[in-house]
């Protein structure tokens, strides 16, 4: 079938969560190093299936776009990154907060709930999960470091909160 498949976005990032926590977390590190190596490596993973009904399955891939991570990425500043972006997630589908949703020009809609890390050394990477839908029966979710710079407040405020707790 060719028709668009609307699933309500807070469904879709349940969702994505949950397969984040399964593939990244629940699963044998060694599967989660071999997708989180796939992944770096700029392949797309088969990812999660959404069951639609009668429109049909849709099935979405994993992408990453680390070019913006400041420093060298390795699996556990990864999963780090990644913890922080479930957890912002969480809060917001739990609280039924507004989710920040964004728009590009091309058709992928941009989720603006930081995960915001801190390395030892004092330097901020932030990630964000990105949705689009490809064509028929297929999407991608993209796992996006964002220029940290553009998020200074953001920034400031984890770091507020880290000097505190």
């Amino acid at each position: 079938m060719n028709q668009e498949v609307s699933l309500p976005p807070k469904l879709l990032l349940a969702a994505i969560n949950r397969n984040l926590d399964y593939h990244f977390f629940g699963e044998s590190r060694d599967n989660a190093k071999q997708m989180f190596k796939t992944i770096m490596d700029g392949e797309p993973c088969p990812f999660m299936k959404i069951d639609t009904g009668d429109s049909g399955d849709v099935y979405c891939e994993l992408s990453l776009d680390s070019s913006l991570y400041v420093g060298k990425l390795n699996f556990s500043k990864f999963r780090k990154s990644l913890a922080m972006t479930m957890v912002g997630i969480q809060e917001r589908l739990d609280a039924d907060a507004p989710l920040n949703a964004m728009r590009s020009d091309k058709g992928e809609v941009l989720f603006n709930i930081p995960g915001i890390i801190k390395d030892k050394d004092g330097q901020f990477n932030i990630l964000v999960v990105a949705f689009r839908h490809l064509g028929p029966g297929l999407s991608t979710i993209r796992l996006m470091f964002l220029d940290p710079k553009q998020y200074s407040q953001a920034v400031q405020q984890a770091a507020e909160k880290d000097n505190r707790g």
